[in-house]
């Protein structure tokens, strides 16, 4: 059959109205990341609503990782754009990555979408222990360093120039951590 024109036919395929940023499912991805659900599901339908939003009808067959409870049941996955990203289509068997918003699940472009293996749940549970345990290390070194910051609690008073009847220009005197703080002058 001849070729159509583009501009007759503007929405006829996903690739010609759209470019999808392809995330690759690494591990540096996915601590960078740190997507709120993951679930392995069967794609059902794809529809469109409006102009700007496309609902993804999946059957989810196992919840991986939620912060809102997923039913096991077909649930909608909300795109909040006219280009669905990343791209599906009915009947693929798929682990997604994303994020919920409201307690709604988003499918949203940065999100990750795999063809389903066996071998990705045991590396998808990898990753998350590497994400809690880099999670539990952040938690660690913010409380370590409570204690040392001059940022925390009130500042404290500078033993030089406590006179308050010298009025001499701004001056900058140093703190233990190497900050200056700025002396107002005194009246």
């Amino acid at each position: 059959p001849p070729l159509t024109p583009l501009n007759r036919f503007p929405f006829s395929s996903f690739e010609e109205r759209c470019r999808c940023k392809k995330t690759k499912p690494t591990l540096s991805t996915y601590l960078a990341k740190n997507y709120s659900y993951i679930i392995h599901a069967k794609v059902k339908s794809v529809e469109r609503g409006n102009c700007n939003e496309i609902t993804t009808v999946v059957e989810v067959k196992d919840i991986l990782k939620s912060s809102t409870p997923i039913p096991l049941s077909q649930v909608p996955l909300l795109t909040n754009s006219s280009c669905q990203c990343p791209p599906l289509q009915p009947k693929q068997d798929v682990l997604i990555m994303c994020y919920e918003w409201r307690s709604r699940l988003m499918l949203l472009d940065g999100c990750l979408v795999e063809k389903w293996k066996d071998q990705l749940n045991k590396r998808f549970k990898r990753w998350e222990q590497r994400l809690q345990e880099q999670k539990l290390r952040t938690a660690r070194s913010k409380n370590q360093n409570a204690g040392r910051s001059g940022r925390s609690g009130p500042p404290k008073p500078s033993t030089k120039n406590t006179n308050p009847l010298v009025s001499g220009p701004k001056k900058a005197i140093k703190i233990r951590n190497g900050q200056k703080e700025i002396n107002p002058k005194k009246v």
